[in-house]
This record gives structure tokens, C-alpha cells and sequence, in this order.
């Protein structure tokens, strides 16, 4: 894993397909840095720590998730700093605290509904013991926006309407006109992959509001605020 900068302040890592491990963020202040969401697991955290450690830069005070999908919050008991994260994102982490994760129990959510199977596959591909997951909550929520003075750099958490997750939220650094928008662009995949056109003509109307360049998503390459509202627009 290696730690791509986009700006002086703003990095990233690449998303792997094979186990859905999703695209990490760093932001870089003067007083503190940032973590941007929590991975999907213990490794992928440590994999996140060593490449911090090959650019020789500081480990974050924080780290804020962008919704409550297992590749995004898994690994935050891994993490040694503060988590944040949505009201609506901790209500389903505590939901899933209480599951079993064993084989049997797995096979069952998915015939109740409760899990689906590309989710499902995914975690048996990154966890060669099942007994190794561990769903915690946040230790910092908020409702609708949380802003985060890192030193001559702002996070501004901003949660958003989303076809993708109710939760969803977005990290906006308006000193650099970047935005890390998580999954939010994406159908419902608990949903048959339903979206809800509501959600995105509002999306797409919140997104075009915002001052930005350049899009952070969870799974890809950065990309220009034109392809994003282009994207969305299609389904309007």
C-alpha cells in the first residue's frame, strides 16, 4: 500500500477489488492529522500505519468514517486515535456489535436479509478467521455537520442525502477544494441495488453546491467534480 498525495495536505491510498478493502484518506494539518474512514480490517490498518510511516509523516488524532459499511468501519478497533462518525452510522455499529461472526451465524444472516452475499464473500476473503472481527462504535458522533480545525487545514463533515446509505458523509477541505465523498454516489447494495432518484437529485444538488475540484471516492481513482455531477445526472 502506498500513500498517493493529491495535495501538499491531502493523501490517499488505492482501493484492492479482491478483498473490498476501500480507498483511506490522510489530511495533513499543522496541529494534527486525520485519518478518512477506518478500513476493513486490523491488516488494512496496519498496512495504512507502515505506508505513514514510509512518506514520514504523523500518525492522525482522529479518524472519520463515511458510513457504516463493513469495509469502512471494520478496522476501527485497530485504531489508536479518536473515532467519528455519524449519529446514523453509530446506531448500525452498535447493531452490528452484536453479532456472532462464525460461520453459521454468517449463513444466516444472509437467508434473513440481514447481509448480502457480496459482502459476505468479501469478508471470508479478508479474514482467514471470522472470529477475528470486531465491530465498535465511534467515540465522537454527530448529527448533520462537524467542523475540524487541523491547523491551517478544515475537515467540515457534512452529512448528505444518499441513494447508497442513509448515513452517508462527506469530508470537505475547503482550503484545498477537496471532498472525500465515501460510497455516496452508489446504489443501495442492501436494496437489490435500488436507487432512489429522490436521494440523488438532492445529492446531486448538494454536491454542486459545494466548492470543490477534486473527489475522493471509496472506491476508485480521484476524480473531477464535473465527472461526479455528470455521473449523477444521468439517472435525473
Amino acid at each position: 500500500m502506498e500513500l498517493k498525495k493529491i495535495t501538499e495536505h491531502i493523501y490517499y491510498t488505492e482501493s484492492n477489488t479482491e478483498v473490498d478493502r476501500p480507498v483511506l484518506g490522510y489530511i495533513l494539518g499543522d496541529k494534527f492529522s486525520v485519518m478518512i474512514d477506518g478500513g476493513n480490517s486490523a491488516n488494512h490498518v496496519l498496512a495504512y500505519n507502515h505506508a505513514l510511516a514510509e512518506k514520514g509523516v504523523r500518525k492522525p488524532k482522529y479518524c472519520i468514517v463515511t458510513h457504516w459499511h463493513w469495509d469502512h468501519t471494520f478496522g476501527m478497533h485497530a485504531l489508536d486515535m479518536e473515532t467519528i462518525a455519524c449519529c446514523k452510522t453509530n446506531e448500525e455499529l452498535h447493531r452490528m456489535s452484536l453479532w456472532d461472526w462464525n460461520d453459521e451465524a454468517m449463513k444466516q444472516r444472509l437467508i434473513s436479509g440481514e447481509e448480502i452475499d457480496f459482502a459476505d464473500e468479501h469478508i471470508r476473503a479478508e479474514y482467514s478467521k471470522l472470529e477475528d472481527i470486531k465491530v465498535v462504535p465511534a467515540t465522537i458522533t454527530f448529527d448533520s455537520k462537524l467542523v475540524i480545525d487541523c491547523g491551517n487545514i478544515t475537515c467540515e463533515c457534512i452529512h448528505l442525502s444518499s441513494a447508497h446509505s442513509d448515513d452517508s458523509v462527506v469530508i470537505y477541505i475547503p482550503e484545498e477544494k477537496v471532498i472525500f465523498i465515501g460510497d455516496i454516489y452508489n446504489d443501495d447494495f442492501y436494496n437489490n441495488h435500488h436507487r432512489d432518484l429522490k436521494k440523488t437529485e438532492k445529492l446531486y444538488q448538494e454536491l454542486s453546491r459545494i466548492d470543490f475540484d477534486i473527489a475522493v471516492a471509496g472506491h476508485s481513482k480521484p476524480v473531477r467534480k464535473g465527472d461526479i455531477l455528470n455521473f449523477l445526472s444521468k439517472f435525473l
